[in-house]
């Protein structure tokens, strides 16, 4: 985050901290576009994929308490991926939105891009990897680069105040 900061962070001595009022479409658009895809590939694929399992599994006629001591493994795990995205997305529309409005466009949209992409990536693993132990599912080759990449949007829009705050004292 600090590197991005420094690296493609607005000047904090300068007067424009924030894109002016005709670059700040062009500015957030290739991020909110990504933001928008993402949010579709959730509900298309993450949320419509726990009612497919379950439809797979017979468990539309089923009550509640019959299915809910024995989850079959692929509705389980349909549940986490589902729930895991639903955890992230705060953090990925603070972290995007901010470090596109307030470090740089360009630099947010590719890192939104990549944060969408091992998200995907992800849930198609870890949806995949029904009959496997957790350690051999594959997911953490995504989920840790996922949180790297975020970490770094949420820190870098922190330390590019910081380096606007520091500048103003």
């Amino acid at each position: 985050g600090a590197a991005l900061s420094f690296a493609f962070g607005r000047d904090p001595l300068s007067e424009t901290l924030l894109p002016n009022a005709v670059d700040i479409g062009r500015e957030l658009a290739p991020t909110i576009m990504i933001i928008c895809l993402f949010l579709v590939s959730y509900s298309l694929i993450d949320v419509m994929s726990v009612g497919i399992e379950k439809g797979r599994c017979g468990l539309g006629s089923k009550t509640y308490p019959s299915v809910a001591s024995n989850v079959p493994e692929e509705i389980y795990l349909a549940q986490r991926v589902l729930t895991n995205q639903g955890e992230q997305l705060p953090g990925f529309l603070v972290g995007s939105i901010s470090f596109t409005l307030f470090v740089d466009g360009k630099v947010g949209a590719v890192l939104s891009f990549s944060w969408a992409v091992l998200r995907r990536m992800y849930a198609s693993t870890y949806r995949g990897s029904v009959g496997m132990p957790i350690d051999k599912s594959g997911i953490t080759k995504y989920t840790i680069p996922a949180y790297f990449v975020l970490n770094s949007m949420l820190m870098g829009t922190v330390i590019q105040y910081a380096r606007v705050w520091v500048h103003s004292l």
